[in-house]
């Protein structure tokens, strides 16, 4: 059986050097455990050892900064996933390894839900922009999602499944958020994604 290459957790910080890169590394850790209102500019620069002058010659608003923040998020989301899916040959394994992928990032020490989400909810729709760069990683997700479950449903059935399963995921980060359980969340969206997959004559088990 081959290897399967390990994926970075979620959480991980890549070894960044240059001041800008280290700006938003510190902002992610801030705004994912504090909100972004509840984090202010002043703890980020406390926090990352750098002048005001530097942040805002990056990042010329705060606003600026989240939304880098959001797609640093996304690169690295998207990178673990792929990881954690790598490896696996059957389809349906490849599919149940992102349920999996989302329990050990629930169980991680610093886990506070979807910074996407959070985004829409702190900010409603006063920031199109933000509210944008959200819309676009759940996009990125159901299209990663279809193209696994297109082996499994077909092409044309695989687009609305993977809806299906991004609000299953969606669920089960607000689950483990709340109730603490964060592997039972995500093993319940399982269960319940595979219950969708039963009546398809095409799933594979």
């Amino acid at each position: 059986m081959p290897r399967r290459p390990a994926a970075r957790p979620l959480s991980e910080t890549p070894v960044r050097v240059d001041r800008r890169a280290h700006l938003v590394d510190t902002a992610l850790r801030l705004f994912a455990a504090g909100g972004y209102h509840g984090v202010g500019i002043d703890t980020i620069l406390a926090t990352a050892g750098v002048a005001k002058k530097t942040l805002y010659s990056h990042f010329p608003s705060k606003t600026e900064l989240i939304a880098e923040v959001l797609r640093e998020r996304d690169r690295r989301f998207r990178a673990s996933l792929e990881a954690g899916v790598a490896g696996r040959e059957a389809p349906l394994e490849r599919l149940q390894a992102v349920f999996e992928w989302h329990a050990r990032w629930f169980a991680e020490p610093d886990f506070a839900g979807c910074m996407f989400l959070n985004v829409a909810a702190e900010f409603h729709a006063g920031e199109a922009g933000l509210a944008q760069i959200a819309r676009d990683h759940k996009q990125a997700l159901e299209t990663f999602l279809a193209g696994l479950l297109v082996p499994l449903t077909g092409a044309e059935a695989a687009l609305a499944r993977a809806a299906e399963f991004n609000l299953l995921l969606d669920g089960a980060i607000g689950v483990a958020l709340v109730s603490g359980d964060g592997a039972g969340a995500a093993a319940r969206a399982w269960d319940m994604a595979r219950r969708l997959l039963a009546p398809l004559p095409a799933a594979q088990g």
